[in-house]
């Protein structure tokens, strides 16, 4: 199936409609979106959301992807999107497969996991668009309540994505720590991605995470504070395998 669109098109469609909007509206929107945090409500934060954090998005998504083993990308594998908003962070990896010469047809199958109807909803169509090959199936609910029969995967490699997820107050690992132990047999990479808060609260909550998975190892760990480096955010990333040659010693 011919691929239509890519995250680029996407950006430049929402900026598009966000900057057809007042700019009394525009500011309003800005606002609504609470630095990123806000439960988004409207399309218009949608727009809002992409217009002004996508290639944000986008930059600390390209660094993790990097640093995944690259066999992991020359076999069929699945991936599961959890709390995948609008799917920006399943639209990036079909970017980063695609500069990095990978072949985007490795990914049998993924499967989107969102509370939220209208984030799904947006989700659902871009994925469809951007990997038109892939087995998509979605799961409308909190990651705390997905059961281990909610999730049916194509293959033996999963990959987990987490951008701007783990961090979240509301954020349990429940249902991840559910479907892990159901399948232990299978090789699990986590991919964790999120803004790099002071090291007591919410900055914690990464690694309070990545301690309580019992048989995963590090592949990949960075933070920087907004001020420590060139781009204007910041940026907290662990890359976590349950296959032990794969981890941070051996690279």
């Amino acid at each position: 199936m011919l691929k239509l669109l890519n995250f680029d098109i996407i950006i430049d469609q929402a900026s598009g409609r966000y900057n057809a909007l007042s700019e009394t509206m525009q500011q309003d929107l800005k606002e609504s979106l609470s630095n990123g945090k806000a439960l988004l409500k409207s399309s218009y934060q949608l727009d809002a959301y992409l217009y002004h954090y996508g290639d944000m998005h986008r930059k600390k998504l390209l660094r993790a992807y990097s640093h995944i083993p690259e066999s992991i990308f020359q076999q069929p594998f699945s991936v599961i999107d959890w709390g995948c908003g609008q799917g920006i962070a399943s639209m990036v990896l079909d970017e980063f497969l695609v500069k990095q010469k990978f072949d985007t047809a490795m990914i049998s199958d993924i499967i989107l996991v969102e509370p939220s109807k209208l984030c799904l909803r947006r989700a659902i169509g871009y994925i469809e668009w951007t990997l038109p090959n892939a087995l998509l199936t979605t799961i409308n609910k909190k990651e705390e309540n997905v059961g281990s029969a909610d999730i049916c995967i194509q293959g033996n490699t999963v990959l987990h994505i987490l951008s701007n997820v783990v961090d979240m107050p509301e954020f349990s690992g429940v249902g991840i720590h559910r479907f892990l132990s159901s399948a232990k047999a299978i090789r699990h990479i986590l991919v964790m991605a999120s803004p790099f808060y002071p090291k007591e609260g919410r900055g914690k909550r990464m690694d309070d995470f990545c301690d309580s998975l019992n048989g995963f190892h590090p592949i990949y760990s960075f933070q920087k504070h907004i001020d420590e480096w060139k781009e204007d955010f910041s940026c907290q990333i662990r890359i976590l395998d349950n296959d032990a040659k794969y981890s941070h010693d051996n690279l």
